[in-house]
C-alpha cells in the first residue's frame, strides 16, 4: 500500500468523510480543513496535493475506502453466555471509612499546605524598575494552582483565596485579573513541571504499580464564514481538541 493510500486509510478511519449531493467532504488530516471530492471516472479534489499532481491524493483514497466499506459492511457474530457466581467465588473488598471520611473532610486543608511548602522553594526574579510592582512569584504559582483545584471561576475564587491570605499561605492578595494574567504566562510552565516532579519524589520510594488513562481538553474559538447560498456572514463555533494520555 502506497503512503497515500495508507494515509487515506487513516483519515477513512479517523474522521467522518461525508456523502453530499455533489460528491463528498473529506476532513483534512490535520483537522484545519475540509476538501471536496467528486468521485467519476476521473475522480478529482480541490487539496493541493490533487492540484498540483493531477493524481490520486490521500482524500480520494478515503472516499474509495467508505465506499468499499459500505459495499462490504463487516459481519458482527454476539455470543451469549451465562454465567453463574456463587457466595463462594465473590470478591469483596473491605472499605475503612473513617480513613476515607478523614481523607475528604481534609483534603483541601492538605493540599494548601502541601502547595505552600513547595512554592516556598520558588526563587524570585529581580525587581522591576518601571511599571506597576507585579506580585510575588510565588504567590502567583499558589494561586494558579490552588484557582485550578477548586474549579470555581476566578471571581467566586476569591473568597478562597482571601482566607488563604488570612491563613499565611501568600503574601499579597492579588487581583483575579492578575491570576488571569498568570494563568497565561508562558513562563510559568517550567515552574509548574518542576513542582509536579518536586511533590512526586516522596512516592518513589513505596509507588511500584502505574495506571495509564487518557483525558480530553477543548478549546472553543468562535468564527466567521459565508453562506454563499443566502450571500450572509455566520458565526460558527469550531473546537479544537487535545488528547493527553495520563500515567499515575
Amino acid at each position: 500500500m502506497e503512503p497515500r493510500q495508507q494515509r487515506g486509510l487513516e483519515i477513512a478511519t479517523q474522521f467522518r468523510v461525508r456523502r453530499t449531493i455533489g460528491g463528498w467532504v473529506v476532513p483534512s488530516q490535520s483537522g484545519s480543513g475540509k476538501y471536496a471530492v467528486i468521485m467519476s471516472e476521473t475522480p478529482t479534489c480541490t487539496c493541493p496535493d490533487f492540484e498540483t499532481r493531477g493524481m490520486k491524493c490521500k482524500h480520494v483514497f478515503a472516499v474509495e475506502h467508505v465506499i468499499e466499506r459500505e459495499r462490504t459492511p463487516e459481519v458482527i457474530t454476539t455470543v451469549t453466555e451465562t454465567l453463574r457466581v456463587t457466595e463462594s467465588d465473590r470478591r469483596t473488598y473491605s472499605q475503612n471509612w473513617p480513613a476515607d471520611n478523614a481523607a475528604q473532610t481534609e483534603e483541601k486543608d492538605r493540599v494548601l499546605i502541601l502547595l505552600r511548602h513547595l512554592c516556598r522553594g520558588i526563587s524570585e526574579p529581580d525587581p522591576q524598575r518601571i511599571g506597576r510592582p507585579r506580585i510575588p512569584l510565588a504567590d502567583a504559582v499558589f494561586s494558579v494552582a490552588f484557582k485550578v483545584y477548586s474549579t470555581v471561576s476566578g471571581r467566586r475564587f476569591m473568597s478562597d483565596l482571601r482566607e488563604a491570605h488570612a491563613r499565611g499561605f501568600i503574601t499579597k492578595l492579588p487581583h483575579y485579573n492578575s491570576i488571569f494574567n498568570a494563568l497565561e504566562n508562558p513562563a510559568l510552565a517550567p515552574i509548574f513541571r518542576a513542582l509536579i516532579t518536586q511533590s512526586s519524589l516522596p512516592l518513589k520510594a513505596v509507588e511500584v504499580d502505574f495506571a495509564v488513562d487518557s483525558s480530553g481538553f477543548s478549546t472553543s474559538r468562535f468564527t466567521r464564514w459565508v453562506d454563499h447560498k443566502y450571500g450572509k456572514t455566520r458565526l460558527h463555533a469550531h473546537h479544537d481538541w487535545v488528547k493527553v494520555h495520563i500515567m499515575w
